[in-house]
């Protein structure tokens, strides 16, 4: 890149604007629609960010609650001791937490269980009656099944 003399000024290669709303005087309503937005036409496609929103808003609660289930027993996993908390890699029991976690997936189950087939319904009771069992064993009997 040549030197550039004092006289000579660099252009920028972006321009900034600033976006804020508060000002000296408080909040400021939006006059104008930002320019740097392009609009959108029938013809363009969407981006990958509103493809993912897309599906993310059109994901069906029945597999919504599937993932809901399968984080929970996660969570009671962990908080029974029985494998480390992903994001600490620690082990370490809390068994009201598992408790918590155990029924909400019971709850769960019981409401999903309608719409599921059969061998995924014999899948949830596996799951549930393998969870209850671990908390039992956890908690040495003194807390009762979950």
């Amino acid at each position: 890149m040549p030197d550039k003399g004092p006289d000579e000024e660099e252009e920028p290669g972006f321009r900034v604007t600033d976006r804020r709303r508060v000002g000296p005087e408080g909040v400021q309503e939006p006059t104008q629609a930002p320019e740097s937005e392009p609009e959108k036409t029938a013809e363009s496609p969407p981006t990958e960010q509103e493809r993912k929103e897309e599906e993310f808003v059109l994901l069906p609660i029945p597999d919504l609650v599937r993932i809901l289930i399968a984080e929970l027993q996660t969570r009671a996993l962990v908080h029974m001791g029985l494998i480390p908390n992903p994001a600490t890699h620690l082990v370490a029991k809390d068994l009201p937490q598992a408790r918590l976690a155990i029924d909400c997936v019971a709850a769960l189950i019981e409401q999903l269980s309608p719409l599921a087939a059969p061998p995924e319904r014999e899948e949830f009771q596996h799951m549930l009656a393998n969870l209850r069992l671990s908390f039992v064993r956890q908690s040495g009997g003194s807390h009762g099944a979950a």
